[in-house]
């Protein structure tokens, strides 16, 4: 026979599991920083908690969003040198004559 289990002890798993969740989200992001080929990230949908955060777990969630501030400055330091790398490619392609035009190898000729 199953007993339900009490709602004050639900509730703290379910920020549990969004706070887990949370954190996966992250060390993904901080691998994609590293290997930019790795498997894109799933969709997030915001979780339906009742309730404040459990004071236990604040500690943690504050270290989780320290975490997120962290990549998120990272990544877009890198979206930066992304764009100036577009940039100057394509002032490349302007000053050779280049610009515009597909070049393709037949690798069978």
């Amino acid at each position: 026979m199953r007993t339900a289990l009490p709602t004050e002890f639900r509730q703290h798993l379910h920020w549990e599991t969004a706070l887990d969740r949370l954190e996966l989200d992250v060390i993904h992001a901080e691998r994609m920083l590293d290997d930019p080929a790795a498997a894109d990230m799933e969709s997030w949908d915001e979780p339906q908690l009742a309730g404040p955060i459990p004071a236990d777990l604040v500690a943690r969630a504050l270290e989780i969003r320290a975490r997120q501030e962290r990549v998120q400055r990272a990544l877009a330091a890198r979206l930066g040198d992304l764009r100036r790398q577009h940039e100057f490619a394509d002032r490349v392609d302007r000053a050779t004559g280049r610009a515009g035009r597909p070049v393709y190898v037949d690798v069978d000729a």
